[in-house]
C-alpha cells in the first residue's frame, strides 16, 4: 500500500511538472502559419522545411495525445499554425493546428494551451502507459535531433 501511495504521488508531482513545462513553450506570443514539407519524422518531434529552405523543429506533444485523437503526421506537405520560438540558434514551432491531406490536427488551442491538458485526452498519461514520446514527459526538450 506504501509503495501505491508513493507511486501515486509521484505521477500527480510529474504531471504537474510536465503542465507547467508546457505552458512555458506554447503560448500565444508569436503565432505564424507556415508551410512546408515535414522531413523527419521522429518522435517527439518533427521537422518541417519551407520552400526557401528554412527549417522549424515541429513539437509535437505528448504520443498518447496523437494515439487517442488518430493523428498520423507524414512526410509529406503540410501547414503549420503556432508559436514560433527561436531557441538555441533554431527555430521552433509549438503549433496549435497542423492541417495534412485535407485532416486538421488540433494540438492547442488559440491561447496555446495545449489540448492534452484542457480534455479528456488527459487520462491517458494517467493508466499507468506514461506519456510514451520518449523522453517521459510528453514534450520535445531536449532531445530532438535530427538524424
Amino acid at each position: 500500500m506504501k509503495k501505491l501511495i508513493v507511486i501515486t504521488f509521484i505521477l500527480i508531482i510529474g504531471n504537474i511538472a510536465f503542465a507547467q513545462k508546457s505552458t512555458q513553450y506554447w503560448s500565444n506570443e508569436n503565432v505564424q502559419t507556415i508551410s512546408g514539407i515535414i522531413t523527419d519524422n521522429s518522435r517527439p518531434c518533427a521537422f518541417l522545411k519551407t520552400s526557401d529552405g528554412t527549417s522549424y523543429k515541429v513539437h509535437l506533444g505528448p504520443r498518447w495525445y496523437w494515439n487517442n485523437n488518430d493523428y498520423t503526421l507524414n512526410l509529406e506537405e503540410a501547414t503549420i499554425k503556432g508559436n514560433v520560438k527561436m531557441e538555441n540558434g533554431e527555430y521552433n514551432i509549438y503549433p496549435f493546428t497542423i492541417l495534412q491531406s485535407g485532416k486538421t490536427m488540433i494540438i492547442a488551442d488559440d491561447n496555446g494551451v495545449p489540448k492534452w491538458r484542457t480534455n479528456n485526452s488527459g487520462k491517458g498519461n494517467r493508466n499507468g502507459n506514461g506519456n510514451g514520446n520518449g523522453n517521459g514527459n510528453g514534450n520535445c526538450i531536449p532531445k530532438c535531433n535530427r538524424k
